[in-house]
Formats: structure tokens, C-alpha cells, sequence
């Protein structure tokens, strides 16, 4: 094994490295493995170039370190605002239109969104909302939507 590892050149050690690295980064949180990925392929041009490993470990450390420095936290920032919300929450802040007049109180009503019918309540009217009034979806207790009307300008 180890013959065969000395038949490889240094620079592909380096890129097989960075590979690695991004792989698992597929698997872990907060983009610092890439971070590492992007360090060792900084490595491989002082490996091209037949520089001693003091001189690659030390490209890999400060490619690594400027990364971590660099692109972390613009990665992260970046990933967080494309960050999809999913089941009920994906409902939040929805205009929709009220199918079964809403009650005040517990007693609720339901509401129309995509076709299907969920049962809501009101959060901000004090009376009844008429079916057909568009209400927008501010938040869930359960399996419950929670909406208010929609404030049109006239």
C-alpha cells in the first residue's frame, strides 16, 4: 500500500484531500471542512512547483485560515437566507381567503390555501370574518393556523 501511495505524485494527494473534505462537508455543519477542502487546494501549486512539505503545510494552514477567515462566514450568511422553511411554517405569511367564516374566540373557521381547507383562527380581529375576506397566515398552534385580515388600500 504505502508503494503505491509513493507512486502518486504530491499535488494528487492534495487534490484527493480537498475532495475528501468537500465531501464531508456534505455531512457536517457550518462550511468549515470546505474551509480545510479550500487550504489543501491552495497546497497543490507549492506541490507542482516541488516545494518542500514545510513550505505546502504552511500554503495548506494560511489557505485554510483565510477561508476560515474569508468565506466561513459569507458561506454561512449565504446558506442561512436560502434557507427553505418546510411544513406549516412554510405557511407563514400566506395570503389566503377564508372558505368557513371565522368566529371569535377557540371556535374559528377555516381557511382555503391550495386547495386544501385548515382550520384557522383569528389573532387580530375582534369580530367575525366573513368567507371570502382575504387574511394572511401569521403563525400555527398545532394543526391550527392563526391569521389576521388583510388591510387593503383603497
Amino acid at each position: 500500500m504505502m508503494e503505491f501511495i509513493n507512486q502518486i505524485p504530491v499535488w494528487q494527494l492534495w487534490l484527493v484531500a480537498a475532495f475528501i473534505l468537500f465531501a464531508l462537508e456534505v455531512i457536517t455543519p457550518g462550511f468549515i471542512l470546505a474551509c480545510f477542502g479550500v487550504g489543501a487546494l491552495i497546497a497543490i501549486p507549492a506541490a507542482l512547483l516541488e516545494l518542500s512539505w514545510l513550505v505546502q503545510i504552511i500554503c495548506f494552514c494560511v489557505g485554510s485560515l483565510l477561508a476560515l477567515w474569508l468565506l466561513q462566514p459569507l458561506m454561512c450568511k449565504w446558506f442561512k437566507s436560502h434557507d427553505a422553511r418546510t411544513g406549516m411554517d412554510a405557511l407563514i405569511g400566506r395570503r389566503v381567503f377564508v372558505s368557513e367564516e371565522i368566529l371569535p374566540g377557540d371556535a374559528g373557521g377555516r381557511v382555503a390555501v391550495d386547495g386544501d381547507s385548515w382550520r384557522a383562527v383569528s389573532v387580530g380581529a375582534a369580530g367575525n370574518i366573513p368567507a371570502g375576506t382575504e387574511v394572511r397566515i401569521r403563525g400555527h398552534q398545532s394543526l391550527v393556523l392563526e391569521v389576521e385580515p388583510v388591510e387593503h388600500d383603497h
